[in-house]
């Protein structure tokens, strides 16, 4: 059984709970379970009623568009340190209009969305921080939604490693969490595609493929590649 962390004694609060009083952490405390997911495993469905906002305490999730297409659409990878859900806030039919599933095992704190509200309507600076969050979010679906419309294959396998290099894994070299399928849904490509996309960086020096792990050896020319679409 794992450990229930409140959150007054938590030592891996988001960057917008540290922001909060003692007696508000309580109150999220008290309004908050604490669940373990398994990888694979779907944390959240697109479609449900959204009564709880997300805080990701450990692992990696994906944010994915369900579709009538044979594939789903990833919108994003979430790093631990998360809050997830924040676009369901104050939103009154209360829908979600997205799925999360743990990309592996993985450790989530539901906590009421009402609450959430709450703090933000008492503490300015929590409320400061909740918008900036919400503001990173938009400008990563606009550039997402760029690189889909108007990039070509090797442009948008390069915009994807991009941001798995330096916005969630801050690192050159990285796990590969998500299978070649995750990242064609990643980057709206076939996996066939993806496939011989990366064969081709790797066979041009850009990039090294060890199994479930990938270096990024030439950044300077996967930007270029990225840039030119």
């Amino acid at each position: 059984m794992f450990q229930q962390v409140k959150c007054q004694a938590c030592k891996s609060k988001s960057a917008c709970f540290s922001t909060l009083h003692d007696s508000e952490l309580v109150l999220a405390n008290d309004n908050k379970v604490q669940i373990h997911f398994k990888k694979g495993e779907v944390i959240s469905k697109q479609g449900s009623f959204v009564t709880h906002i997300m805080y990701l305490r450990n692992g990696y999730a994906k944010i994915y568009k369900e579709t009538s297409l044979e594939h789903n659409l990833i919108l994003d990878i979430i790093p631990a340190g998360k809050l997830i859900g924040l676009t369901s806030l104050f939103n009154q039919d209360n829908i979600a209009r997205f799925s999360v599933a743990a990309l592996e095992n993985a450790t989530v704190c539901s906590i009421d969305r009402k609450t959430i509200e709450k703090l933000i309507h008492q503490n300015n600076q929590f409320a400061q921080c909740i918008i900036q969050s919400m503001n990173k979010e938009s400008i990563h679906f606009y550039d997402k939604m760029a690189s889909l419309t108007q990039k070509q294959m090797n442009g948008r396998v390069a915009d994807a490693l991009i941001y798995l290099s330096e916005n969630i894994f801050k690192s050159k070299k990285f796990r590969m969490i998500l299978s070649r399928k995750d990242l064609a849904e990643f980057t709206g490509m076939s996996m066939m595609s993806v496939v011989r996309t990366l064969k081709n960086m790797k066979t041009e020096g850009i990039i090294q493929d060890n199994k479930s792990d990938i270096v990024i050896k030439d950044l300077n020319n996967l930007k270029r590649i990225s840039l030119k679409g």
